[in-house]
């Protein structure tokens, strides 16, 4: 695939599948058979949150033949909000057929239409500075190296705050050969009323990870 206009259209036609996970039950980090559609790996806050922060890299270029290959931070999640409303906001690295990384940034602004961001080529080796922050009652911001990137999203809980996630993704369509990544998260912290803090009580989403939640690789 060449020129912008073609990679353009590769983050389009696969913008839809970038989505906040449901938390899943954790799994053993270890080697995984091939799966096809969604599979994550990383970590989520067991406490709610007022912010998540981590750098992020891709050790190696993704090998994505179908969907995407993407390592994001962010809060909420499908049908997450008040009345099962989809709301969220995340933001990181991501890969795509032909069209190689991209930076990006999403948000889905209570139960909204879906904004997906494409912030340009990202390079692998390294990293990235993200941070998704509230910024006031119910706003959500994203940080990339300290710039603000794509619109504030407005994300109300159900009373409680959000937890953070910092997880790898990967969408593969059944007839294609898994995507494979080695992402690296380093500084995990989340924001707290006292401040920021190193993640440490954490839930793992998936598997493939290493152990220590602020400081994790997520391969498939």
């Amino acid at each position: 695939m060449k020129g912008k206009t073609v990679v353009a259209a590769a983050l389009i036609a696969v913008a839809s599948l970038v989505v906040a996970p449901s938390l899943a039950a954790p799994s053993e980090a270890g080697v995984r058979p091939c799966t096809h559609g969604y599979t994550y790996a990383g970590y989520a806050s067991r406490e709610g949150a007022h912010g998540v922060s981590a750098r992020i890299a891709a050790l190696t270029l993704p090998s994505v033949e179908s969907g995407h290959a993407a390592a994001w931070i962010g809060v909420g999640g499908i049908r997450q909000g008040p009345d099962r409303v989809s709301e969220w906001l995340q933001a990181g690295i991501a890969a795509f057929p032909g069209a190689g990384l991209h930076l990006y940034v999403e948000e889905v602004s209570r139960g909204e239409q879906r904004r997906f961001v494409d912030l340009g080529r990202a390079a692998p080796g390294r990293r990235y500075e993200v941070r998704v922050v509230e910024t006031g009652r119910d706003l959500w911001r994203a940080y990339i190296n300290g710039r603000p990137v794509g619109k504030s999203a407005y994300l109300p809980t159900t009373g409680s705050a959000w937890r953070a996630v910092a997880t790898a993704e990967s969408w593969a369509s059944g007839h294609a050969s898994c995507n494979r990544y080695a992402y690296r998260f380093d500084g995990v912290s989340i924001r707290r009323t006292a401040g920021w803090k190193r993640l440490a009580d954490a839930e793992r989403v998936g598997a493939g990870v290493t152990r220590d939640p602020a400081s994790f690789s997520a391969t498939y």
